[in-house]
């Protein structure tokens, strides 16, 4: 059974090796793969049992969503980035 850190530790790796910028692909390929990783982040997150964890790893993917498409500068999203962290890392750290 994977722990909350485990659990942690693979949604961050699916969230930085998501591919943001996978509509600008000419390839059918490129949707499927963004789609499942999106999926899989989403169903890992679901299985964590603390909701402030679970919200904050929704909230960090959705702070990479609005700054990969311009609609945050990045220091704006810097700034919620390392909030968020704070609020995952301590749990992350913890548990490991």
């Amino acid at each position: 059974m994977a722990t909350t850190a485990n659990k942690i530790e693979k949604a961050l790796s699916i969230l930085n090796h998501h591919d943001w910028y996978w509509m600008m692909c000419d390839s059918n390929s490129a949707y499927g793969y963004a789609y499942g990783s999106m999926r899989a982040f989403a169903e890992l997150v679901a299985t964590i049992n603390d909701s402030t964890i679970v919200k904050a790893m929704r909230d960090l993917w959705t702070a990479n969503y609005e700054y990969v498409h311009e609609r945050c500068d990045k220091e704006t999203f810097k700034a919620k980035e390392a909030e968020l962290m704070s609020i995952i890392k301590p749990t992350y750290t913890m548990a490991a």
